[in-house]
């Protein structure tokens, strides 16, 4: 729960039509006027245009912000003038780089940075965020990797670059028993048989 007086209202996060975490002010401190939400987030979610990877817009003096990584949508809304939309996408951004199972423990935690005092901590937080999606692709790719083995191309890849090897020595010891066979028939041809050793 975050404090009343924190100009993030409510955040959540969706997987299909169930809410995976969710965030909101503590209604005992204060936070009336909020119910409606999580009606307007899950509203919000419904109704993103197709292929959009984030939309975000102001009404009522609220800003709304909603993140769109299948299979999860992440909305948030907060307070217009002391929590701009910039700033609640790139706490949710953040929010979408952790595992799904740590974002309900963090969520309070990266909420409680926002919002940022200026242009400088706003640069730094998106170095970061850009950073971590980074990460987080990188590992999903290679769990994807692991899930469905060692693709076969890479399989016959290697085995194609230890069969051309194989065969590139092959053709240089035959190359090197030629070169011998030839010495050796020299010498008998020379010495006429093995007459040269016993002498």
């Amino acid at each position: 729960m975050l404090p009343a007086s924190h100009p993030l209202l409510y955040a959540c996060t969706f997987r299909d039509s169930s809410i995976v975490a969710e965030l909101a002010h503590d209604p005992d401190a204060g936070g009336a006027g909020t119910d409606d939400l999580p009606a307007l987030a899950a509203a919000l979610a419904a109704s993103a245009p197709p292929h959009h990877q984030y939309v975000t817009h102001s009404a009522a003096g609220r800003a709304h912000a909603l993140l769109l990584a299948p299979p999860l949508a992440l909305a948030a809304v907060s307070r217009a003038p002391q929590l701009p939309a910039s700033h609640l996408l790139l706490f949710l951004r953040r929010l979408r780089c952790l595992p799904e199972f740590r974002m309900r423990d963090e969520m309070e935690r990266l909420a409680l940075r926002l919002p940022f005092p200026d242009e400088g901590a706003l640069a730094r937080e998106a170095a970061d965020v850009a950073a971590a999606e980074a990460q987080a692709e990188e590992a999903t790719r290679r769990e994807a990797e692991l899930a469905r083995g060692t693709p076969k191309r890479d399989r016959r890849a290697r085995g194609g670059a230890g069969r051309a090897w194989r065969r590139q020595l092959w053709l240089i010891i035959l190359a090197d028993l030629v070169i011998l066979g030839i010495l050796f028939a020299a010498w008998l041809a020379v010495c006429r048989g093995f007459s040269c050793i016993g002498r």
